[in-house]
């Protein structure tokens, strides 16, 4: 009777040995193929989201990163006039407007706030609608300039309220780039540029309101292009910040630093303070 329980008991100890083999063996496979590090700093947050669901849902992050970068990158290589191109191809490109900056980057800021992170969720959002906004007032089956009769866009009540409306995105993202200072430095810097590209959109506005002529337009042409200069910039960082979410999104190794901002900047106030004391009490309760 005693070899039989000894048989029994050998099973199961060797039954419960593979049980654990296997569930350490699936940890270290998730481990190997996304860090907790990693996976923390796909998102432009600088506290980790609370609950569970940023580990059982899709990171929206990268999408919201390819919606703005797409349409983003072809309007600053229009304004910079790559290979012929001017501020006039901008009507060629509404279609990745609509569907890259709107309908995908709106759906990031969705999966953003699912998730409990509001400022990614806030960016996104705000910036899908203004490409929506920009299309449908570019897009040929919406010849909005046609109120304004034979000028056109070039009329001042127009290019008034083209310019205020840049002005007030401007503050947009000033707002965003006090905001963006504890997540990391690409992302600083994309805020920066977009804040002078804003600021240069406007000016370009308000130089063709108030100068019509010849002149007045190769001097909002120029200011165009500066804004496109500025714009560039936030492409390069766009993609840098792309690469990197990418990689670690799928564990491949990427040496490129993501210089992140969310342990050193305020990191003694007392909202850091709460943030990170909420990132902490979820993950010693996982």
């Amino acid at each position: 009777m005693s070899a039989p329980a000894e048989q029994v008991s050998h099973a199961e100890k060797e039954g419960t040995w593979a049980h654990d083999s296997h569930r350490n063996s699936l940890s270290r496979q998730v481990t190997v193929q996304l860090t907790p590090q990693q996976y923390e700093r796909l998102f432009f947050q600088p506290t980790a989201a609370k609950g569970d669901l940023s580990r059982r849902l899709g990171n929206p992050t990268l999408l919201g990163l390819l919606g703005f970068l797409v349409p983003f990158s072809n309007t600053m290589f229009c304004l910079l006039g790559f290979q012929g191109a001017s501020a006039n191809s901008l009507a060629a490109i509404v279609g990745p407007w609509y569907f890259f900056g709107g309908i995908a980057m709106v759906l990031a800021g969705i999966g953003e706030f699912v998730l409990g992170n509001t400022f990614p969720f806030v960016v996104f959002t705000v910036y899908g609608v203004h490409w929506v906004g920009a299309a449908y007032t570019t897009d040929p089956w919406h010849p909005l300039t046609a109120a304004y009769g034979a000028e056109g866009g070039a009329m001042t009540v127009y290019t008034s309220g083209q310019g205020l409306y840049n002005v007030t995105m401007l503050l947009v993202s000033f707002i965003f780039t006090i905001g963006s200072l504890r997540t990391n430095v690409p992302f600083v810097i994309t805020f920066v540029a977009l804040d002078f590209l804003f600021a240069f959109f406007a000016a370009a506005e308000f130089a063709i309101g108030h100068n019509p002529t010849p002149e007045g337009l190769e001097h909002a042409a120029y200011l165009f292009k500066i804004a496109g200069g500025f714009g560039f910039v936030a492409v390069v960082m766009g993609w840098y910040l792309a690469i990197i979410t990418v990689c670690a999104s799928t564990g491949v190794p990427c040496p490129l630093p993501i210089f992140d901002l969310s342990t050193k900047v305020f990191r003694d106030s007392k909202a850091a303070a709460n943030e990170h004391a909420g990132a902490v009490t979820e993950t010693t309760h996982a």
